[in-house]
């Protein structure tokens, strides 16, 4: 497990993941509900691992039943992989006994899932790591292996830890770097070029790459979470060329993706044009709290303009994709809720579980943001988690369903772990509300 690594001192940095609120702030925050996230954050690291780890060929599981038995191919998808290994890294930190688990997982993304001869990671590869899908690679699963290894270099020290996020994003900004119009091309061929057409990799007519990105496109999605990425690997390494490069996709995010009245296009051409489609109102939540991370000073400020925006798009969620009646948020629709057309109502009313872990922190973070208006997001909140206890998580079996069973009764029964759907979104919210709850 460990040929992998190597020793060395963790950089030493006065910036800090998560801030707790002042004293002002803290008597906003409701008694008792800190025992309840932690006592929750065990159940699903306990049900995750170790059954997830794949002692034959490295890495994690990803298939299993609603009774977690293991179902189905097994194969090795990049995102899925890194946020276990993030899972498991920041789960470590609470609970020690998985450190050895996190280290299992930086060494399937060093040895199997990086590309030895043309650099970048695999997308998608078969259970006993063969690439799939023409050994194509993409920047959103790229995004959540940087931090993936920056989570294990906080973690254990370990210099390849850190290496290995410094080869990526040299990576990254040699191959998919716009230096025309700024940000990231998302969808690449095994050498790095971007495919910016169908007939580039053959996909026959499809329109989409695997994350439904429009082929040539640009993307919120990978381009918040590249946001994330780089956020996160500033802090163990300010590098002038990173600095400029965050800067520039927050700038990205915040002044072209975000419109008023807190709305965020999901599709642009490469000049960042947008493309009119649905909201994915998760989407939304998430990057929300991906702005605010990434402009967040060493004394837990953030700019004017950033808060701002990132508070925005939370309210506007909270009036277009919050159930009033139960709780919870709904997953996609128009920028401003359903449509009626021709007789039918336009909106998913799915509640994903992931929408509604991004949910706890960013109504915790406006709380702590937002002092004035803090008694009425963490009432949000507390409704939130409760909505969660009562329709998301599992009492008998352990982990969360797929979706709310208030919209989705058949979840009851649906896998609980997927190559789409592994425990980074509840274990990484809970960690970031605890911290705030303290």
């Amino acid at each position: 497990m460990r040929k992998c690594l190597g020793r060395s001192q963790l950089a030493t940095d006065d910036r800090q993941l998560d801030g707790a609120g002042s004293s002002e702030d803290r008597r906003y925050m409701p008694r008792g509900l800190r025992n309840q996230i932690d006592t929750e954050l065990q159940s699903i690291l306990k049900a995750w691992f170790p059954r997830t780890i794949d002692p034959e060929y490295g890495g994690f599981l990803s298939d299993f039943d609603y009774r977690w038995r293991p179902r189905g191919l097994q194969h090795k998808m990049l995102e899925y992989q890194a946020r276990q290994t993030i899972a498991a890294a920041r789960g470590a930190s609470h609970y020690k006994d998985l450190r050895n688990t996190a280290l299992h997982g930086f060494c399937y993304l060093k040895e199997r899932m990086w590309d030895t001869n043309s650099g970048g990671w695999f997308r998608l590869l078969d259970r006993s790591g063969n690439p799939l899908e023409g050994g194509t690679k993409h920047g959103h699963g790229s995004s959540y292996a940087i931090s993936a290894c920056v989570c294990c270099y906080e973690l254990t020290a370990e210099l390849a830890c850190l290496e290995l996020a410094k080869a990526a994003f040299a990576w990254l900004d040699q191959h998919a770097h716009d230096s025309v119009h700024g940000g990231y091309f998302v969808f690449y061929r095994r050498d790095g070029s971007p495919v910016l057409s169908q007939d580039q990799v053959g996909f026959h007519g499809k329109l989409r790459d695997a994350i439904g990105t429009p082929i040539g496109c640009k993307d919120a999605n990978t381009t918040s979470d590249l946001l994330k990425a780089f956020s996160d690997l500033y802090r163990v390494w300010p590098d002038a060329l990173l600095k400029e490069r965050l800067q520039e996709l927050l700038r990205i995010v915040r002044d072209r993706l975000v419109v008023a009245p807190g709305l965020m296009h999901m599709y642009t051409h490469p000049d960042w044009t947008p493309l009119p489609d649905f909201v994915r109102y998760g989407q939304v939540l998430r990057s929300a709290n991906h702005l605010v991370a990434a402009a967040k000073t060493p004394d837990d400020a953030v700019d004017p303009l950033t808060l701002s925006v990132a508070k925005s798009m939370v309210d506007m969620m909270v009036r277009v994709a919050w159930d009033p009646v139960i709780g919870g948020f709904h997953l996609a629709g128009s920028g401003f809720g359903p449509v009626d057309l021709e007789n039918t109502t336009v909106f998913v009313r799915t509640k994903s579980w992931w929408p509604q872990a991004d949910g706890m922190r960013a109504l915790l973070e406006m709380a702590h943001l937002h002092p004035a208006e803090a008694t009425s997001y963490v009432a949000l909140f507390e409704r939130l988690w409760q909505y969660i206890k009562n329709y998301i998580r599992d009492p008998r079996y352990g982990g969360w369903f797929a979706a709310g069973l208030d919209t989705n009764p058949e979840a009851r029964k649906q896998p609980k772990a997927s190559i789409w759907k592994d425990c980074s979104h509840e274990v990484e919210a809970l960690l970031d509300c605890l911290s705030m709850l303290e």
